[in-house]
């Protein structure tokens, strides 16, 4: 971090720091993302310090920029095979026993890197009567205010919805032990765009009319498998309640929604035993 900011300070750092607070602290006004370290950005920090237990100087440093900009690795391993029960709804974080492959298939699997940056999209491989494996890095901010209760209430790690029908030929499952999270420190120079386009803003990471249940989880990180058409699968991404992402195989485009990081490959043509 460049420098200390304090109230009087102006600039991008200061507008970065703005947006930030908005995304952490939402049982408050939002405040506006101006650039000026005013009185209310002031107390607004402070606010942000005492529910972190940092010292509450105002001032943002090393430790409360730290915090602010915090960011989380979460490696993650999903399925889409051919569908072979009619067994559906939700499954909760558990150690799932790992994938197990029937022998070496005729060829080898065709790996296909995936690449979403926030606010971006990107092609997705075809998904073949044989189903796909998605090896994803996900690198997301972490919600740090410990005394929102609905920070408190997101206890699980992982959750999968699916909302598919019986006869649907597909279905998804989490592939191995429930993947732990990696904590990086953050800084205003490096990882996510704060305050610059989109500024964020609780109105753009509604989650569209299908994706609705996804927010009801209780885990911090939720996929919501739903069906579209008669083969087609999307895959709505939640983050702490928030809608980030959706891989969309009735279009064979990702998007993603501010504030995402999604890196990784898809695997074609792999028929697993669960």
């Amino acid at each position: 971090m460049a420098r200390v900011l304090r109230i009087g300070d102006q600039g991008d750092d200061v507008r970065a720091v703005q947006d930030a607070l908005n995304f952490q602290i939402r049982r408050l006004t939002p405040l506006e993302v101006d650039g000026k370290f005013g009185p209310k950005t002031q107390a607004r920090v402070i606010e942000f310090q005492r529910s972190n237990s940092l010292a509450p100087d105002g001032a943002v440093g090393h430790n409360t920029a730290g915090k602010l900009f915090e960011t989380e690795r979460m490696p993650l391993a999903l399925s889409l095979a051919p569908s072979t029960t009619t067994s559906s709804g939700i499954q909760p974080p558990r150690l799932i026993p790992p994938l197990t492959l029937p022998g070496l298939p005729p060829t080898l699997p065709v790996l296909s890197p995936i690449s979403l940056f926030p606010s971006s999209s990107a092609r997705l491989p075809p998904l073949t009567a044989q189903g796909q494996t998605l090896a994803f890095m996900l690198n997301v901010p972490v919600r740090n205010d410990p005394i929102d209760p609905t920070t408190r209430s997101q206890q699980q790690v992982l959750q999968l919805l699916q909302t598919l029908p019986s006869n649907f030929p597909f279905r998804a499952a989490i592939i191995g032990a429930v993947p732990q999270p990696a904590k990086i420190s953050g800084d205003i120079d490096n990882g996510f765009k704060w305050g610059i386009d989109p500024v964020f803003d609780l109105k753009k990471l509604g989650p569209p009319p299908e994706f609705g249940v996804g927010v009801k989880g209780q885990a911090r990180y939720t996929l919501q498998v739903v069906s579209s058409g008669p083969t087609g699968v999307k895959v709505g991404l939640f983050v702490g309640g928030d809608f980030k992402a959706v891989l969309d195989y009735t279009s064979q485009r990702a998007t993603s929604r501010p504030l995402l990081d999604l890196q990784g490959s898809a695997s074609a043509g792999v028929v697993g035993v669960f």
